[in-house]
């Protein structure tokens, strides 16, 4: 049996449309739901999921393990809410499961931002370990970390349609909200692994991200949408580093 986790906060719409898409695949559905105050759990109950609840945390990776441990399934593919599994990588899913050569597989996400998919601009691939045997992975409570996996991986081909698909920010706004806990949550963690702040970082890290983003990894190529993301993501830096010089004037 394939199980199929989720972690959810006040994701309705996009919960629906996720769950939707697992349909004839998943033979058990697993939601965490951190408190939502929307409809996401009359969403889970249209959909026969099992809803377990959790006191609110401010990234996934603190209960992904959680979320793992309640699935029954031999094979596990975990979701966030604003992801989508096309009908072509469910059934290369599917083939991976009889076949019974590997212990996770690396898949490659399209992420649409602002209604666009952005196909260059370090947003692409964006591979994921996001399916495997039962036991066989372990997330670190760590934002934005890759787990950690026991056994063989296979890395799929980065083609669009073995692809799962991110439907991730709609708006600027929607951006810069979460890029605003995420920065926090980031030079937080500096902080505490001893990483100072310095005038080299706080010009260096944006301007790298400027090099590998619009440069390497072509963004020209995403036109306008390339230039703003890369913009938005040289901020994100600086902001990190502006929050680690608060913490340390802090202290």
């Amino acid at each position: 049996m394939i199980s199929a986790v989720l972690v959810n906060f006040n994701e309705a719409e996009k919960l629906k449309r996720c769950l939707k898409s697992l349909d004839n695949f998943a033979g058990e559905i697993i939601v965490l739901d951190l408190g939502s105050e929307d409809q996401s759990i009359a969403v889970c109950k249209q959909f026969g999921v099992s809803v377990f609840n959790h006191c609110f945390v401010p990234y996934v990776e603190q209960v992904r393990n959680e979320a793992v441990s309640k699935a029954q399934g031999e094979w596990i593919l975990v979701l966030d809410p604003d992801e989508v599994v096309s009908d072509e990588l469910k059934e290369r899913l599917k083939e991976i499961v009889l076949e019974d050569k590997y212990q996770a597989v690396n898949i490659p996400r399209k992420n649409v931002f602002f209604g666009h998919w952005i196909a260059h601009t370090n947003f692409w691939p964006d591979k994921h370990v996001r399916f495997f045997k039962n036991g066989h992975v372990k997330w670190r409570e760590e934002i934005h970390r890759y787990p950690e996996v026991s056994g063989s991986v296979l890395d799929l081909k980065a083609k669009a349609d073995l692809a799962l698909i991110h439907y991730g920010y709609e708006s600027i706004r929607e951006f810069t909200d979460r890029q605003n806990r995420y920065s926090t949550i980031e030079a937080k963690n500096f902080y505490d692994n001893g990483i100072k702040f310095s005038i080299l970082l706080f010009f260096w890290k944006p301007l790298r991200e400027f090099l590998i983003r619009f440069i390497r990894h072509a963004g020209f190529l995403d036109g306008f949408y390339g230039f703003a993301l890369t913009i938005l993501m040289m901020i994100y830096q600086m902001e990190v580093m502006v929050k680690l010089w608060e913490l340390e004037k802090e202290k």
